[in-house]
């Protein structure tokens, strides 16, 4: 893939993003905050009229092309029964320039896996499409909220194997395990392989109170070869180092990953407040790597 021409100004006194004559915002919505050092490699906008397949698999956890599933899948369109929806088509589409990756509940059978579900979701991968070793990452995204909700920007290995595992951002919308008010927004990283898989959690408490998970924001994660770090709205609200897993440091993603973004209903969570159909909605994502970076999205 061809990298793209488009790069943005950092101004290092403030922080923030400034546009460019030839980055600009030419990507559609708001200009965000990219750290520094950073160029443009690849975009998509969804701007439709349908999800671009060159880009992502849609509503399938079975790459057509290779055959391949995502590790641990007990179907084709279910994950695992940790999640109450099944997976299909019609909840996964672009509307008015935006990727819709919807929650609906109702009764439907499935196929892949058979059964009985009691509600339906929205997914998209770029599983062997568009994948990367280290970057910044950057997502204008729209959450839905509600008790039952689990949507989730993440990484998976191009490797076909789990973990490594990151949780860009992955919303709970109940979490009893978790303090009160239950709501919690995830970034994490999952390394070692499984079983032995190994995971370095973190939560933004009381998130939609926070910050209101149905407004629009700017999502951004980078990867380098010795931290994470998580930027919403252009604001560090968390950070991870390779030290901090001491012995196991080794362990620190070094491969390429590919990305997921899916909708989804949580089997344990309770279903009391949450308003139905709902959506994650995403109007752009960004993919940005170092001007003198030998890797680069393919």
């Amino acid at each position: 893939m061809s990298a793209f021409d488009g790069t943005q100004g950092f101004d290092t006194a403030t922080d923030t993003a400034t546009d460019t004559e030839t980055g600009g915002d030419e990507g559609g919505g708001l200009s965000g905050f990219v750290p520094e050092g950073y160029l443009l490699v690849w975009e998509d906008d969804f701007e439709g009229p349908e999800i671009d397949s060159e880009n992502w698999v849609v509503a399938s956890l079975r790459d057509p092309l290779s055959g391949d599933l995502v590790p641990g899948a007990v179907g084709d369109h279910l994950l695992n029964y940790h999640y109450a929806g099944y997976i299909t088509e019609e909840d996964s589409f672009i509307e008015e320039g935006a990727l819709v990756l919807r929650n609906q509940k109702r009764s439907y059978q499935g196929q892949s896996p058979v059964g009985s579900f009691d509600y339906t979701s929205g997914w998209v991968m770029s599983m062997h499409r568009i994948f990367f070793n280290k970057g910044y990452v950057e997502v204008r995204a729209q959450f839905p909220s509600g008790d039952k909700v689990w949507p989730a920007l993440w990484l998976i290995s191009e490797e076909l194997q789990w973990c490594p595992e990151w949780d860009m951002w992955e919303y709970f919308g109940f979490r009893d395990d978790l303090e009160s008010p239950y709501d919690n927004m995830g970034t994490h990283l999952c390394y070692d392989a499984w079983p032995d898989q190994k995971w370095k959690s973190n939560f933004l408490s009381s998130f939609d109170l926070l910050y209101d998970c149905e407004a629009w924001h700017l999502y951004g994660f980078e990867w380098t070869e010795t931290e994470a770090r998580w930027f919403l709205d252009g604001a560090l609200v968390h950070t991870v180092s390779a030290s901090s897993l001491g012995a196991n440091q080794d362990l620190w993603p070094d491969e390429d990953m590919y990305i997921v973004l899916n909708n989804g209903q949580r089997s344990a969570s309770p279903d009391e407040n949450t308003l139905w159909p709902n959506a994650l909605k995403i109007d752009f994502i960004r993919l940005y790597q170092k001007g003198n970076s030998d890797s680069g999205a393919l």
